[in-house]
């Protein structure tokens, strides 16, 4: 009875302490979620960039040219955010001129927008080689790669807005490694640029220096059985249609066929020109004497020319096929 008795008092006596140190227990895990719920006290919250930092990230990290026929240099920051815009042609100036609301924007969301600018003010209009012009994204000589990835962003900002504007042209991408050692676009650049352009995948080109005085690669090739001349512009990355004309590199095709002029040139003659002072200059073009094509089957006087004959004239001069000939009669 007395074992009974004490073990009642003993239970009775613990009970108490066990409920005690329970809620004390608790307290101190309310307390400890608290303190950590404090602000300022969490172990694992990020610091803050420092001035410096900031300073360094807001400064220009470098610029990426932008060429349809608009020349657009968008200039970017540390962070890759749109710092300022330059029209580098006039038409450039006139698309950024209607474009403000840029700064501080990402550079692929500027690009694309710009290229609806591009396309709403009408400059996709105008075709080369049959095909709409292809959009260049330049990455400008000493501008910093901000990462793997950042020239293909602004493709695929470039290829959103196309798709959006419903035009077939395409992103060319130029990074640094595709500059040659003055900044300009190397020629394998270049050919790749023209192919695309021409909706191509292979070519045979002519082989041939290309010192750039005037920052234009000249190239020639050969496609499916059909040639083609066109020129690359090593800045900017634009093509163009061949300009015989106005550009001294494709001297060696001045030709009648284009001009009207009378140089000592291979393909001068008198089916584009009547001077009488080349290969091909005859009496089937003109009505002179004094070469080799002057016959009588085109004029009816008795030079001593290759064709006079008593076909076309009835004289008896001495000519080389008149009396005493073949054709005397």
């Amino acid at each position: 009875m007395m074992k009974k008795n004490l073990k009642q008092t003993l239970l009775t006596a613990l009970i108490p302490l066990a409920a005690s140190a329970v809620l004390m227990g608790c307290s101190t895990q309310s307390a400890g979620a608290a303190a950590s719920k404090t602000p300022g006290t969490a172990p694992a919250a990020a610091a803050a960039p420092s001035v410096e930092e900031t300073a360094a990230f807001a400064k220009a990290a470098g610029s990426v040219l932008l060429s349809v026929n608009p020349e657009i240099e968008i200039e970017y920051d540390g962070r890759g955010l749109v710092t300022g815009l330059e029209g580098k042609n006039d038409d450039g100036k006139t698309v950024v001129s209607g474009y403000e609301d840029y700064q501080g924007k990402e550079c692929r969301t500027v690009v694309s927008e710009l290229v609806r600018e591009i396309y709403e003010s009408g400059y996709f209009d105008q075709t080369v080689g049959g095909h709409e012009k292809n959009i260049v994204v330049k990455l400008t000589e000493g501008s910093a790669d901000l990462d793997d990835d950042f020239l293909e962003d602004m493709a695929e900002g470039v290829r959103q807005a196309v798709k959006t504007c419903n035009i077939d042209a395409k992103p060319i991408s130029v990074s640094r490694n595709d500059l040659d050692s003055n900044g300009l676009i190397g020629l394998e650049k270049a050919k790749e640029i023209v192919l695309s352009q021409l909706g191509l995948t292979e070519a045979d080109f002519t082989e041939r220096e290309y010192e750039l005085d005037d920052g234009v690669y000249e190239l020639e090739f050969t496609a499916n059985g059909v040639e083609y001349e066109y020129e690359v512009n090593a800045f900017t990355g634009k093509v163009l249609e061949a300009d015989r004309e106005h550009n001294d590199d494709w001297d060696h095709f001045d030709d009648d066929r284009f001009d009207d002029d009378d140089d000592d040139d291979r393909w001068d003659d008198d089916r584009f020109d009547d001077d009488d002072d080349d290969r091909w200059d005859d009496d089937r073009f003109d009505d002179d004497d004094d070469d080799r094509w002057d016959d009588d089957r085109f004029e009816d006087d008795d030079d001593d020319d290759h064709w006079d004959d008593d076909r076309f004239e009835g004289d008896d001069d001495d000519d080389d096929d008149d009396d005493d000939d073949r054709w005397d009669d």
